[in-house]
This record gives structure tokens, sequence and C-alpha cells, in this order.
């Protein structure tokens, strides 16, 4: 009977023995999974970061690319915009000032008109007054495209529209100031078609002045060398 106990006792011990082994394979299996799972989620974490990165730089490229378009796209819409305008500027120029060259000659013949009614005075009333009536239309005509004349006589000499050909002492008119004029001068718009040759007057009290000079000098004696030493 005590063999038989013996044996029933070494047994279980085995058996519980075995169990206890059964347990730690199964604990390290589980230690392994748990191991190997952190790493691959580890590894994946890794990758996960590095695509984000990836992700980030690229974000910011195409970022940086949509900024330099938009900038392009603005140096290209002012561009355009300008060579609008300056388009625009250009057809209105031609509309105002494409007649230039014309109005340049209709003033030489205003001119020449104007010289002929001068001879003309003393002839027949008649004769004069249709001069005269053509005259005016021509003038009215110049006017409507907007040549006028520049009105000179009198006013303060204006290196601008005036070109000044000669003084002249007068009492009539303030000196630096036109007093005779030679050839009108015309404006197109606000161009100038053509300056005015014109006059200048200047004080007869200067001009008295320097021709007492002028005499003076003429009636001094010259001046010997020896009598200077």
């Amino acid at each position: 009977m005590t063999e038989k106990i013996n044996k029933d006792e070494l047994t279980k011990v085995e058996s519980k023995e075995d169990a206890n082994s059964e347990i730690s394979i199964d604990e390290k299996e589980q230690l392994r999974e748990s191991e190997t799972h952190e790493n691959s989620s580890e590894k994946s974490s890794s990758k996960d970061h590095e695509e984000n990165q990836k992700l980030e730089k690229s974000v910011e490229g195409l970022e940086k690319e949509l900024e330099e378009v938009k900038d392009k796209m603005l140096r290209v819409l002012a561009e355009n915009e300008n060579i609008r305008k300056q388009s625009e500027k250009n057809r209105i120029e031609v509309i105002k000032y494409g007649v230039q060259p014309l109005a340049r000659e209709m003033v030489d013949v205003v001119d020449n008109f104007e010289r002929a009614l001068s001879s003309l005075k003393g002839t027949e009333e008649k004769t004069l007054e249709g001069f005269e009536l053509i005259y005016k239309e021509i003038v009215q005509i110049l006017e409507k495209f907007n040549i006028k004349k520049i009105e000179s006589l009198g006013m303060p000499f204006d290196a601008n529209y005036h070109q000044a050909m000669f003084e002249k002492p007068t009492k009539q008119f303030k000196p630096g100031t036109v007093c005779e004029i030679v050839q009108d001068g015309y404006k197109f718009h606000d161009r100038l078609l053509r300056p005015a040759m014109v006059g200048i007057g200047k004080s007869e009290e200067s001009e008295e002045e320097n021709n007492n000079m002028n005499v003076e000098n003429r009636e001094a004696p010259p001046v010997n060398e020896s009598e200077k030493k």
C-alpha cells in the first residue's frame, strides 16, 4: 500500500512539473509575440513619421511653387494692364494729334492769306470783303480742330511759345514784353504747333544810355602808351 501511495504522489508531482513547464513555454511565446508586436509597431510608427515628414516637405514645396505662380501671374496681369493703358493712350493721341502735319501746312496758308489781305487794302470793298470772309472761315475751321493762334502782343516773353527775333525800344510796351509780331504762333490742343516770331520791347532810356556810351567811346582820344609810363 505504501508503495502505491508513493507512486501516486510521484505521478502528481510529475504532472505538476509538466504543467508548470507548459505554462512557462506559453508565457515565453506570449512575451516573444508581444516583443515582436512592439518592434513591428515601432517600425511602423517610424515609417509613418518619415512619411509624414515627406508629406510636409512636399506640401511646403507645393505652397512655395503656388506662391511663385501667383507672383508671376500678378506681374503678367500688371504688365498687360500697363500695355493696355499705353495702347489706349496712343490711340487717343493718334485721334487727337493725327492731323498735326496738316495743321502745320494750314497755318502757313493762313499766313499767306493775311499777307494777301494786307496787300489788297485800297482795292474795291467787295473784293476785300470776299477775301476777309474766306479768311474768317479758314480761321473758324482751324479753331474747330483746336488749332488756335497764340496771343502774344503785349504779353511777357515766354521762351516756350515765343522766338525772339530782335529787341526794340518802345514806350508803348513794358520792357521784356512782346512789342511786335513777325509771324504768329499756333497751338494744337495743348501742344505747341509753331512758336511766334516776335520782337521784344526795351526802354528807350536804356537805348539812349547805350548810344551816349558809344558816342563817348568814339570821342575819347586814344591813350598813349608813353603817357601811361
